[in-house]
């Protein structure tokens, strides 16, 4: 008994040790775990960074100058956007510490070099903003780091050659943006390993030419920009396991040439837009390897007219638009018209003929119905390559009621010289054709002409200002002397002049003789002349009115009149003398009568 009371003791003893061994064991296995995942979420998370705005995992950090990436972001960011800052490049291991970091924006800085290890130990990222800044070149191995991007944009930087090995391990790259650029050439098989590209950018860039293998393995490739570059010649041979392209963007090159190359269908394409080139004819085969085309962009190129061959292959066109090509308003463009008025898509119903002369500014369809270009005539032979010449010279018919100048116009129905064909006459209408480019090229000389000679009264402001001056004191001082004049002949218009007119009858001619006197009346004449008689005293003629005198003084030459008759003149009276300013001096100075208010006064 004795021996069996210890042994109980040591099992029991045993046994509690196991209960403690288990329950801490319990403790470190589930509790503690448990512990770590809740609490750093509360005790380990860095404050936002100062200047910067969080969202949970997503800090903002935009507009604020910042050279670097602030210290102490978050090791659990998500999402860190630097834009609209002041970095100039990106060194080695830069973000290595944000290793959960899924989207990381960089655009619109100053960043002119980027180190090969720049992304290195941030795997999960998935979209990567570069642009808007300086970058010139990257290196080989710049993206090797991030092998998960979706979507990386490098447009609007300075990258003037992409190395042979850029994109490589990028397989799961959907966008790819390089716009605005200054890339002059695209590498052989350089998307090899985007097999899931969907969406590529190379607009605006310097492109002249594409190699044969440039979007080799771009096999899901959907939407591909070429448009701004410098392309002279394309051929569709170039594109031949894009299998999967939808809509290709070639507009505003220099492409004067559109070619098919090896024969192919190109089921996949619906969208293609051409505008702005210097297209001047339209090859139906390239038309013809597209059977599902549903847009197409042909503004603003050289095309005079579109063959019957190359509108059949337009199976399945919905939108079109040929506005703003050079358009020949011959019976070549009936094919075009014809299809135009059978077409029930959308279209764009401003094409202008270019030529003939007659027909300039006009729309196409209006000519084609006024003229009836289109009436019974046969199917055109293409004749895109032929000189665009007149084929209608006007033709002068003597009318009995019109001048000479009207006209009558003579269709050619075909652009080959057919001399058994009879052409019918069409009048032409009487006021002549004025091109819109012409308006507007007037506008323009207009526009600098005025700019011009603002331009020079500007300068002559800033750099003569006293001769301004003096010019200006001058246009004042002749305003002011036209106002006077103004005012002075207002002032004088009303004033009529006294004229003094002595008609003395023969029973007073000796009167007049003998006592030196006569009758004499006052009357108010439009004379442009002041008169008395010479036998009217000097003192009489100083008590007349001042104002009066004054004109006469001012303005004309005061004359004395006898006004006799001329037998009253053979007696020797002399004739009207010239009033002299001198006469006034000599007068004695007497108190000023008034004339009498009476138009006729006899003394």
């Amino acid at each position: 008994m004795q021996q069996r009371a210890p042994n109980m003791r040591r099992s029991r003893h045993r046994a509690n040790m196991g209960l403690s061994v288990l329950f801490r064991w319990i403790v470190f296995t589930v509790v503690v775990p448990a512990w770590l995942l809740a609490v750093p979420s509360g005790i380990r998370e860095r404050p936002c960074p100062q200047s910067c705005r969080c969202d949970g995992k997503i800090i903002y950090c935009e507009s604020n100058a910042f050279r670097d990436v602030p210290n102490n972001v978050s090791v659990g960011t998500q999402g860190l956007s630097l834009r609209y800052n002041s970095l100039a490049n990106l060194r080695a291991h830069q973000f290595a510490g944000l290793s959960q970091l899924v989207w990381l924006y960089l655009d619109h800085n100053y960043i002119n070099a980027v180190d090969g290890q720049a992304f290195h130990g941030i795997r999960r990222l998935k979209e990567l903003i570069l642009s808007s800044n300086k970058i010139t070149q990257l290196k080989n191995n710049t993206f090797h780091d991030v092998p998960n991007l979706r979507n990386l944009d490098l447009s609007y930087n300075k990258l003037q050659v992409l190395q042979p090995n850029q994109f490589v391990g990028l397989r799961k790259l959907l966008s790819l943006h390089l716009r605005s650029n200054s890339l002059k050439t695209v590498p052989m098989r350089v998307f090899l390993d985007c097999r899931n590209l969907e969406f590529l950018d190379i607009g605006y860039n310097r492109l002249r030419s594409l190699t044969r293998n440039a979007f080799a393995g771009l096999l899901k490739l959907i939407e591909l920009h070429l448009e701004h570059n410098q392309f002279s010649k394309i051929n569709f041979a170039h594109f031949p396991r894009l299998t999967n392209l939808r809509a290709l963007y070639l507009q505003w090159n220099r492409i004067k040439l559109l070619t098919q190359g090896l024969p192919w269908m190109w089921t996949s394409l619906q969208k293609l837009d051409l505008s702005g080139n210097e297209l001047q004819m339209l090859d139906p085969s390239t038309f013809q390897c597209l059977p599902n085309l549903q847009t197409l962009n042909l503004d603003s190129n050289k095309l005079s007219n579109v063959s019957q061959q190359t509108v059949e292959a337009w199976i399945s066109l919905t939108t079109i638009s040929l506005a703003g090509n050079l358009w020949f308003c011959n019976p070549n463009i009936c094919p075009l018209v014809s299809w135009l008025k059978a077409f029930k898509g959308n279209k764009e119903s401003t094409m202008i003929c270019a030529s003939p002369k007659e027909a300039q500014g006009e729309k196409v369809t209006d000519v084609v119905e006024t003229y009836n270009i289109c009436t019974a005539t046969p199917s055109p032979v293409p004749s895109t390559k032929a000189p665009l010449t007149s084929v209608f010279p006007p033709e002068l018919l003597p009318l009995t009621t019109k001048s000479v100048s009207d006209k009558k116009l003579i269709w050619n129905r075909t652009a080959s010289p057919t001399p058994t064909e009879a052409s019918p006459t069409i009048p032409l209408p009487d006021t002549e054709y004025v091109s819109f480019h012409k308006i507007i090229a007037g506008s323009v000389a207009l526009f600098l002409s005025v700019a011009i000679i603002l331009l020079v009264i500007y300068v002559s402001w800033k750099r003569y200002p006293t001769s301004i001056k003096q010019l200006q004191q001058r246009s004042a001082v002749k305003t002011r002397q036209k106002k006077a004049r103004e005012t002075e002949r207002s002032l004088n218009s009303p004033l009529q002049e006294y004229y003094v007119d002595y008609k003395p009858s023969h029973s007073e001619t000796m009167d007049v003789l003998v006592n030196g006197t006569g009758p004499y009346t006052y009357t108010i004449s439009g004379s442009r002349e002041c008169e008395i008689p010479r036998q009217l005293s000097a003192l009489t003629l100083y008590r007349c009115e001042q104002s009066v005198l004054d004109y006469c003084h001012a303005h004309l030459s005061l004359r004395l009149n006898v006004g006799m008759e001329p037998s009253t003149q053979a007696l020797g009276g002399p004739g009207p003398a010239l009033y002299h300013p001198g006469l006034m001096a000599a007068l004695p100075s007497e108190p000023v009568l008034p004339c009498p208010p009476t138009y006729s006064h006899h003394q």
